[in-house]
């Protein structure tokens, strides 16, 4: 499995004076768990703590934000760590799983993972 890790901060309005802003690759650790829901961790400001799931593994992506890592069939969570703010992911499912993805067999997608606490759509 293969993703991408992108940073994006500021004013993200679309305006005809500025083309849109290209998000930029960035260097961050990577967690995969299982698949963990918004009941088993400890939020604060947008963040987590105290993850009561199984860390499967972790990676740094590099700087341009890339990783990728071998996972097992199944079903997993993503999140990066933010130093001294927590570990960070703004997906969920209806059933409030954070950012939840499969591993399958076959070919898998490419993770977007869009850091974007900083920006104001």
């Amino acid at each position: 499995m293969c993703g991408k890790v992108t940073w994006v901060a500021g004013n993200q309005m679309p305006s005809p004076d500025r083309p849109p802003r290209v998000p930029k690759g960035i260097q961050r650790e990577v967690l995969i768990y299982e698949l963990t829901n918004l009941k088993q961790v400890t939020q604060a400001n947008g963040f987590y703590s105290n993850i009561q799931s199984k860390l499967i593994t972790s990676v740094l992506s590099d700087k341009n934000g890339d990783f990728c890592l071998e996972l097992p069939e199944g079903k997993y969570s993503i999140m990066v760590r933010e130093e001294s703010k927590g570990l960070w992911a703004n997906i969920f499912d209806g059933e409030e799983n954070i950012f939840p993805f499969e591993v399958k067999e076959e070919k898998n997608e490419p993770i977007n993972f869009v850091i974007n606490y900083q920006a104001a759509y």
